[in-house]
């Protein structure tokens, strides 16, 4: 196993810690879920531009980077939504948006090698959540009328996200 798959592999084994340390911090210390998404927000970037800059690209990594990513979503967009009612609706569109695509892909996998790679919309959608997740954990007395707001441009771009995807792999299923 390469060094970026052991990072992602990693950041797999970290949003449990997350979810854990969420519910119960060790010792009482509040800032542990924050560390360890922050954590996995690095080694994601890590791994990525580890594997592009040495060319250590590899199917594995290409199917777990993006499972890490979504489960790691996952994670913390349930804990916050425990906590903070405004976040429901972001955790609403997420499982539309992920239950949907990994439904297409798995309906598509005779046909398809690949799913499509993350584009830009992708990655602003994934940066502007966890712009939102950090600053609701950093701020946990945030009202919850400014965490709707706040809510509000990283959901546009998890819509946006999710249609430019889907006319992607509509594109692709007519080119085959």
């Amino acid at each position: 196993m390469n060094l970026p798959n052991f990072l992602t592999v990693c950041r797999l084994f970290l949003a449990p810690l997350f979810v854990f340390w969420f519910f119960y911090p060790p010792m009482g210390w509040v800032w542990a879920p924050v560390l360890v998404l922050a954590l996995s927000g690095l080694t994601d970037v890590l791994d990525g531009h580890i594997a592009r800059k040495y060319n250590l690209i590899t199917q594995l990594g290409q199917f777990l980077d993006p499972l890490a990513d979504k489960i790691t979503i996952f994670a913390v967009v349930i804990c916050l939504a425990v906590r903070h009612p405004a976040v429901r609706i972001l955790l609403i569109f997420y499982v539309i948006k992920e239950v949907t695509l990994a439904l297409i892909g798995f309906l598509q996998l005779r046909t398809w090698k690949k799913s499509p790679p993350a584009r830009w919309y992708g990655k602003a959608a994934t940066v502007l959540l966890y712009a939102l997740f950090f600053l609701v954990l950093l701020v946990p007395t945030l009202p919850q009328e400014a965490i709707l707001a706040l809510s509000a441009l990283p959901a546009v771009f998890m819509v946006l996200s999710f249609i430019f995807y889907l006319k992607e792999i509509n594109k692709r299923k007519k080119g085959l």
